[in-house]
């Protein structure tokens, strides 16, 4: 398998580049089957080039035949008073806006991702990540409970337009 790098993506990268990871997580939600739509918040998915210019746009790359390969991106978000935190336990981070490209699940991008979020959650000297979701989001869910996060229903809540949104925890050892 050809190994993941993982960087974060930048104003200065290609806007090509940018709209390419925003189509590869609004895909993500909406390939999914049993997926909510809500116009808004798709929208808001595929707009990775104005996230980039204050906050934590993490993507996945491998190498091809054709070089350098983007497969899944994800936003960062380091404290409990960012812009894109949906949380206010000072002591988390949390990532939202995920994706991986459909040609490119199966192959550990989601992994490395994941495991991206929870190393830099360490080196910020965090004791934890704290994510929500939906339930349709089951490869998703997976994933998350294969690293460590448990359901923690105490912390759900609603999304504005109404969706139920679960919430998840992992506590990092130090």
């Amino acid at each position: 398998m050809t190994p993941i790098q993982i960087r974060r993506l930048t104003p200065d990268d290609p806007l090509d580049l940018l709209e390419r990871a925003g189509i590869i997580v609004q895909t993500a939600y909406l390939s999914m089957d049993d997926y909510p739509p809500d116009p808004d918040y798709d929208a808001q998915l595929a707009r990775v080039p104005d996230r980039v210019t204050d906050s934590c746009v993490m993507a996945a790359f491998v190498t091809g035949e054709g070089g350098e390969e983007l497969v899944g991106c994800l936003t960062f978000v380091p404290s409990h008073d960012h812009p894109h935190s949906d949380h206010d336990d000072a002591g988390a981070t949390t990532f939202r806006f995920f994706g991986v490209a459909p040609e490119a699940q199966g192959r550990r991008v989601g992994d490395a991702l994941v495991r991206w979020c929870l190393d830099e959650t360490r080196r910020l000297g965090r004791p934890r990540v704290r994510i929500h979701t939906i339930a349709e989001m089951r490869a998703a869910i997976r994933l998350y409970e294969r690293h460590g996060f448990v359901r923690e229903p105490s912390h759900d809540m609603l999304a504005d337009d109404g969706t139920p949104l679960v919430a998840y925890v992992v506590h990092l050892d130090a």
